[in-house]
């Protein structure tokens, strides 16, 4: 599945990635990438970033990312979000499309604040939807409505693959455990923290950004 879901994101529009690009500094020290997945985010940090830290819950993801997508300057580590300890801080603190499989939101939000360095930056995005957990025929029928696009952006072989893998039984099952927030209970929650998140363009029309600064 871990393999799978890396094909999946690799083939997927950099829609986040180009933008995230946009809103970093120049150059920066220490930056968390909390949720890395497979780490397709986490190496792109390191163009800005002297050192990247990529956590995930998930052991094959790391190890994918470790084999890779590897950097003398990324540490690639297996374990709960809010276990993260650092008494440095962190110039950045990204999470991608990660908070929503987390019981305890509220936990996440703070824990993360915590772990921005002082003048630091947090980016969290997330997807929302008007149901906390769409059923699978609405993912069965997106997976039919991106298939032209898809086409045009890949070979059929590709194409047809991604439709297969959306429409997978392992991929709804994954799909059902997800909770996700409204869009007007996203920015209640979010807007809970310290500092005010500011609303920037989204990265993709089912996700929204908190960005804290």
């Amino acid at each position: 599945m871990a393999a799978d879901y890396d094909r999946y994101a690799s083939l997927e529009p950099p829609l986040l990635l180009d933008w995230l690009l946009t809103q970093l500094p120049g150059q920066g020290r220490r930056a968390l990438d909390a949720g890395c997945g497979s780490g397709r985010h986490t190496l792109a940090l390191t163009d800005r970033f002297d050192e990247v830290v990529g956590v995930d819950r998930s052991q094959p993801l790391i190890d994918l990312a470790r084999r890779t997508r590897p950097h003398p300057r990324i540490r690639y580590q297996a374990g709960d979000l809010l276990a993260i300890r650092d008494p440095e801080g962190f110039d950045l603190v990204f999470s991608s499309t990660t908070l929503h499989h987390l019981p305890d939101l509220e936990a996440a939000l703070v824990h993360l604040r915590r772990l921005v360095a002082p003048g630091g930056l947090a980016i969290l995005v997330d997807n929302v939807a008007p149901r906390p957990t769409p059923p699978r025929w609405a993912y069965r029928l997106g997976a039919i409505r991106d298939l032209p696009a898809d086409r045009r952006r890949h070979s059929f072989q590709q194409a047809w693959w991604l439709l297969k893998f959306r429409t997978s039984a392992p991929w709804l099952d994954h799909l059902a455990s997800d909770r996700y927030l409204s869009r007007p209970a996203f920015e209640q929650r979010y807007g809970r923290l310290p500092r005010r998140p500011l609303q920037r363009p989204r990265p993709h029309p089912r996700s929204q950004l908190a960005q804290l600064e």
